[in-house]
């Protein structure tokens, strides 16, 4: 599951995942992504995926002193955790409606090609 979040977070125009991002270290981390959304405040990200009845977190999580250090503690990061419960199913609707809130930002969607790139792993 992990492999098809971070699939579609990177179709995403503007999202910038953080953390290990080359796919053969994938075994290297958690199921948990931290991302940013050019545009918006991590803040804005979970209200808006909250609004949606999608649960993420926002924040620096307490890795305070990393997040200064890549000069993100004014916006934070978005968080996104796997666990043994989730589904395919709920990480492409996660991805369609990242995908409706950075195309609103951007005058359209991409809420198509993020689903299929999600869709292709």
């Amino acid at each position: 599951l992990y492999r098809r979040l971070a699939a579609g977070l990177g179709s995403i125009p503007g999202l910038r995942l953080r953390g290990i991002v080359d796919r053969a270290q994938f075994e290297r981390r958690t199921p948990t992504a931290g991302f940013t959304l050019e545009g918006f405040t991590a803040r804005e990200v979970a209200t808006q995926l909250g609004d949606r009845g999608i649960a993420v977190w926002d924040g620096d999580f307490y890795a305070t002193g990393l997040v200064e250090r890549l000069g993100l503690a004014a916006e934070g990061l978005v968080r996104v955790g796997l666990t043994h419960y989730n589904t395919a199913e709920e990480v492409d609707r996660l991805i369609g409606e990242l995908g409706e809130i950075a195309g609103r930002a951007r005058g359209g969607t991409v809420t198509a090609g993020a689903t299929a790139a999600a869709a292709r792993i």
